[in-house]
């Protein structure tokens, strides 16, 4: 069950950083901003964030009130020009241990392409893949997920719009993880 979490949370995070990569937004200037302050427990964090065209970073630091800190440093970088977003996350526990996310999505001349790659704590990796392709009358997509145990998901979207009528349909396969 942690494997289709884990890849759930692949798929979501790559929504996620296309969402806000697609955004049409006019260029700003660079601008850095600090949030710092004291958490319910007696815990402190600090949220530092810094952006510019088309890149974002995010350093994140909490420490609880027994001393313990994690730490999570984010990147995203869109090239409007080439189409292209990247983006990482590299998050750091208080036994040392790192969990790592990266994301790329590149347009293509029907379309998209999108890879993502996240490995847990603990060495588990998980991947996901997407192919999105222009048709005449709509796209279709290509999806497919591998968690840290082999579990996989796929999916297939056709959207398709005629005489006024959109036309969309899903579908999908799991294969569940080994024991």
């Amino acid at each position: 069950m942690k494997t289709t979490a884990f890849a759930s949370c692949v798929s979501k995070l790559t929504l996620a950083l296309l969402g806000l990569a697609t955004v049409a937004t006019a260029p700003l200037p660079a601008r850095e901003r600090t949030v710092a302050g004291n958490g319910p427990k007696g815990g402190t964090y600090q949220r530092d964030v810094e952006r510019s065209a088309g890149n974002v970073t995010k350093n994140a630091t909490a420490t609880n009130a027994a001393g313990q800190t994690v730490t999570r440093n984010q990147t995203r970088t869109v090239d409007r020009a080439e189409g292209t977003v990247t983006g990482a996350a590299t998050t750091t526990l208080p036994s040392g241990k790192t969990a790592t996310r990266t994301l790329k999505s590149e347009k293509t001349e029907t379309g998209r392409t999108t890879t993502a790659q996240a490995t847990g704590p603990n060495g588990g990796t998980a991947t996901y893949e997407s192919t999105s392709t222009r048709t005449e009358t709509g796209f279709t997509r290509e999806a497919a997920a591998t968690g840290p145990k082999g579990g996989t998901a796929t999916k297939d979207v056709t959207v398709s719009k005629e005489a006024g009528v959109i036309k969309r349909t899903v579908t999908g396969t799991k294969t569940p993880p080994k024991p």
